[in-house]
């Protein structure tokens, strides 16, 4: 399975602004301090936006900010805003992949893919903060 740079950059911005929620993030701090490309960045936030994940406010004083509880955001959450991880494409080749047409893989592939599927669904944005696991490899500069 294989995340889409949207989505690698969802969880980029997130655990960034998770460090410390009470910060209003501009685009251009966030595009800079994660090395993301400022138009890329403004299209991932008006869709984590629109899916209530964060909130935006227009100003001087604006910006971006998580509304919702990080312990609640759970990886799935973000990540289907943007990818469809419970696709039925094989691994190893470009067809679908089933019970009725599975490939060479098929069986031994069903416990590493619900070990992944129980990641998404289990793991918060809350979890990869307090282990350090995404801000700290992404992002170029500490924010203060």
């Amino acid at each position: 399975m294989q995340l889409s740079t949207t989505s690698k950059y969802a969880i980029q911005i997130l655990g960034f602004m998770a460090r410390n929620k009470s910060v209003k993030y501009s685009s251009k701090e966030l595009s800079d301090q994660l090395n993301i490309p400022y138009k890329y960045l403004t299209k991932v936030m008006t869709k984590l936006t629109k899916s209530e994940i964060i909130s935006s406010t227009k100003g001087k004083y604006g910006g971006f900010n998580i509304i919702q509880n990080i312990k609640k955001i759970r990886m799935i959450d973000i990540v289907s805003v943007f990818d469809d991880i419970y696709t039925q494409d094989c691994v190893i080749s470009e067809v679908q992949c089933d019970e009725n047409n599975s490939c060479i893989m098929h069986d031994t592939w069903q416990k590493p893919k619900c070990a992944i599927d129980d990641f998404f669904t289990q793991t918060t944005l809350y979890n990869l903060v307090e282990n350090s696991i995404i801000v700290d490899i992404f992002s170029k500069k500490t924010h203060n």
